[in-house]
């Protein structure tokens, strides 16, 4: 056999090889990673129990979601191909990564990670990664504050620091300014989660790495109470999106920030919350944020019959008077069945989470994939 016929024979044994054994040459799959942070609505405090009210939805469209998240019509789904680490939890996604009194555990709350992880899970090959930070109560004027957005201003503020007894109990023992606390907390625990993710998952492949694909910000509800924070909160917005990017070195990080919604639509005759909503939907604007990053409204995916018996009587659109026509038997039987909190945790509302957390999950991959 002459070299000519030999270099054939060779490479068409390559081809074939290669077309029936792909895996043999394909690159490995880089883990994709998401981080989604915020406060307490990020966190999730919606008892898993009122997700089955999503099946009473008044688009038929919505209400057959339940089949995919109880496909058995008994047990909530869980995914392998899913990991979500928060706070002292790395597992499989699955119900439980809400609010709850010991995070080193699952609880029986979900936030958005739970529908956000399914359809992301569900669109990319590769494995997914979720790292939630979500701590209650906190600002992003003062305690998610980013570098970049420099101090407050308010001496008193830029000046204070945590004491001894505090940073011993919440803080590892890090003795630091209050301003930007949380910020610093989110990227470290990102990164420590990073720097361990074969001993959390053995079946990561270090070899093939990881991509910080997308970041999701759903928080807003301390600034409204600083006039100054709800000025600025779109200018430092930006600071935090650019900032992530930055000490992630990920310039191609796509970023999904969640309008607040408490109470519905037409909580904007509240002027502290319309400013904060307002501030999200700034990055919109912003002419270097086309197409990676967008803010999308949450307040229509609350159901409208909860908002306007939880919101009746001081919003105008709802001007229920219910001293004369109070609350009825089967009025206050849904509630129980939709509700697990307070109106300002979006009444714990399991339907409304999954509604956000799809609703995150279609905008993020709308911008991963750049569809039009």
């Amino acid at each position: 056999m002459n070299k000519h016929n030999l270099q054939i024979l060779l490479a068409f044994s390559l081809f074939t090889v290669a077309t029936t054994n792909p895996q043999l040459f394909s690159q490995p799959s880089k883990l994709k990673v998401f981080i989604l942070a915020g406060q307490s609505n990020m966190d999730g405090q919606a008892h898993v129990r009122t997700i089955d009210f999503l099946s009473e939805d008044l688009d038929p469209a919505r209400a057959a979601l339940l089949k995919t998240f109880k496909p058995d019509g008994k047990e909530l789904m869980k995914r392998e191909d899913v990991w979500v680490s928060n706070a002292g939890v790395h597992e499989k996604l699955q119900p439980g990564f809400g609010g709850r009194r010991n995070y080193d555990k699952l609880g029986s709350n979900i936030g958005p990670e739970y529908a956000f992880g399914h359809y992301v899970g569900e669109a990319f090959d590769e494995q997914v990664l979720l790292i939630k930070y979500a701590p209650g109560g906190q600002s992003l004027y003062v305690n998610f504050r980013p570098p970049s957005a420099g101090k407050t201003g308010v001496e008193k503020l830029d000046e204070k620091i945590l004491t001894k007894e505090v940073a011993d109990k919440w803080n590892g023992g890090r003795i630091e300014p209050v301003v930007g606390l949380q910020y610093r907390n989110m990227i470290r625990y990102v990164r420590k989660t990073l720097d361990n993710v074969k001993e959390h998952y053995p079946d990561y492949d270090e070899k093939a790495g990881y991509e910080i694909a997308g970041f999701v910000w759903f928080q807003g509800f301390n600034d409204m109470f600083d006039v100054t924070g709800r000025k600025q909160y779109g200018a430092n917005l930006v600071h935090l999106i650019k900032d992530v990017r930055s000490e992630f070195k990920a310039p191609d990080m796509k970023v999904v920030v969640g309008v607040m919604g408490v109470n519905g639509p037409h909580n904007e005759h509240n002027p502290k919350q319309k400013d904060i909503r307002e501030g999200q939907r700034f990055i919109n604007r912003v002419p270097e944020f086309k197409r990676n990053a967008k803010a999308i409204e949450t307040a229509p995916l609350l159901d409208p019959r909860v908002v306007a018996l939880t919101a009746g009587g001081w919003l105008p659109e709802y001007d229920r008077d219910f001293k004369k026509d109070p609350i009825t038997e089967e009025e206050r039987a849904m509630l129980g069945r939709a509700m697990s909190n307070k109106g300002f945790h979006y009444s714990g509302e399991g339907r409304f989470f999954i509604l956000v957390g799809k609703a995150f999950a279609e905008t993020m991959l709308e911008l991963v994939t750049d569809r039009k």
